[in-house]
């Protein structure tokens, strides 16, 4: 039988799809909900739940804004080296062995960190942490995404990028009530053995690409009654080999989509962690605090349902385009609220547009990305634009809290992060898709 020019393996491996009339679920669904649900933990406990932890941080040791947010550049600096390391691993490695790294380093530094005692032993553990997120979450789940999908990617990736907002609306109110009824330090230890008792197990299920197990995206079969390749298939095939890393980055679209991002990753980084303790400092009780902060990923979830569906039937980049003005939006009301506390409403407008644009621009990311530049070596291509843009994020959260260590306000870093939001909308306003009229001959 002819070879697939997607096949990667041996075609007499069993799918583990049927295509019978009683076909089953394709496997690259359980794959999604594998990955779901370490997005969904890591997501509330760490990427969203730290800022619940920040203000406890602040009681217990005096130390400055600026000082407790060199921990988050720490993760950024981190995250800018691992990302394209990471995106060239998971095709030597293979995605579940840099799950199972990722993943059981990431709930030991959990545990380490809720052994702070000094500020030294606090960036260490939040090293430690990072590493693990690194090769246990973020790229690697979005690459086992884009491999398993094709025509049904937008869908695919909705799903993957609905758990960060889900599990940070349910799970910082419950960090919230354990800080008050136990403590940070246990809080944050039995969150770390929460990781190796509930994310490691469902890895079990991950495959790393459907040709592994003998089917193509979306779970077509790899070939037809004929023995020879179908139109589908042969239409993934010149998807699947659009570019290469090294063309890619001779590409003007590349760079313009990085850098919208970056600039994404700029304006907004210094929101999420801050975002908790200035609603404190402007008068919120506990709380009404905690109730924002968790609405803020919570509504995402909106963006990120609605926007990642349209994506398979709309221009991604209008739809991106969207999500960057309604996050710009939200950033001029959070910018108002902290020059006039005394209208608290403006906070509802904030958490509307910033949560549903934020949201919305997560599957939007990927899967313009992936559209752009194609499936076959999208880890590669998406790590590397993933550490151009993790830069911009890098100094954000420890320039706000130098800023309201300076000022005493959060206005003047929120002020700057609406205006980068702003400016970054004409790059993606005038991208322009880079397959179109190329042959396959500039693609390598």
């Amino acid at each position: 039988m002819p070879r697939h020019p997607l096949d990667q393996t041996t075609m007499s491996e069993t799918p583990i799809a049927s295509t019978g009339p009683h076909r089953k679920v394709f496997y690259g669904w359980w794959v999604v909900l594998a990955v779901c649900v370490t997005s969904f933990y890591i997501a509330g406990i760490f990427w969203w739940g730290f800022a619940v932890f920040f203000a406890s941080l602040l009681d217990e040791f005096g130390w400055s804004r600026a000082q407790i947010s060199l921990a988050l550049t720490l993760q950024g600096i981190e995250g800018v080296g691992a990302a394209p390391i990471v995106g060239l691993l998971v095709d030597r490695v293979g995605t579940r062995r840099l799950m199972i790294f990722g993943l059981a380093t990431a709930g030991l530094g959990l545990i380490l960190l809720s052994w702070t005692h000094s500020l030294v032993w606090f960036y260490a553990a939040f090293v430690v942490i990072s590493v693990g997120t690194s090769t246990g979450t973020g790229i690697v789940s979005q690459s086992l995404v884009v491999r398993w999908f094709y025509r049904r990617r937008g869908m695919a990736t909705t799903a993957l990028m609905l758990m960060p907002g889900l599990g940070a609306t349910l799970i910082i109110p419950l960090l919230t009530m354990s800080i008050e009824a136990f403590g940070w330090r246990h809080t944050l230890f039995f969150a770390g053995v929460g990781v190796w008792i509930t994310a490691l197990p469902v890895l079990l299920f991950v495959k790393n690409s459907p040709e592994s197990v003998g089917m193509l995206p979306d779970g077509d079969p790899p070939a037809n009654s004929a023995g020879q390749p179908d139109e589908r298939g042969t239409d993934l095939a010149q998807e699947e080999h659009a570019f290469t890393l090294k063309a890619a980055l001779r590409l003007s679209s590349f760079w313009t989509l990085t850098a919208s991002f970056a600039l994404w990753n700029l304006a907004g980084s210094g929101v999420q962690p801050h975002l908790f303790v200035a609603f404190l400092g402007i008068g919120m009780d506990r709380a009404r605090a905690a109730t924002f902060t968790a609405l803020l990923p919570g509504l995402s979830l909106i963006g990120r349902l609605g926007f990642g569906l349209l994506s398979d039937a709309f221009s991604k980049r209008y739809l991106l385009l969207v999500t960057g003005a309604a996050m710009a939006v939200g950033m001029v009301f959070l910018a108002a609220l902290m020059l006039v506390p005394s209208r608290p409403w403006l906070a509802i407008p904030f958490v509307v547009f910033y949560s549903i644009g934020f949201g919305g621009s997560i599957p939007l990311r990927i899967v313009i990305s992936s559209q752009y530049f194609g499936r076959r070596h999208f880890p590669a291509i998406y790590g590397t634009m993933q550490a151009v843009t993790a830069a911009g994020g890098v100094g954000g959260p420890i320039f706000a809290g130098w800023l309201y260590d300076i000022t005493g306000s959060y206005f003047i870093p929120f002020a700057i992060g609406s205006v980068l939001m702003l400016g970054s909308l004409p790059l993606v306003l005038f991208l322009v898709d880079p397959r179109r009229g190329l042959s396959n001959s500039a693609t390598s």
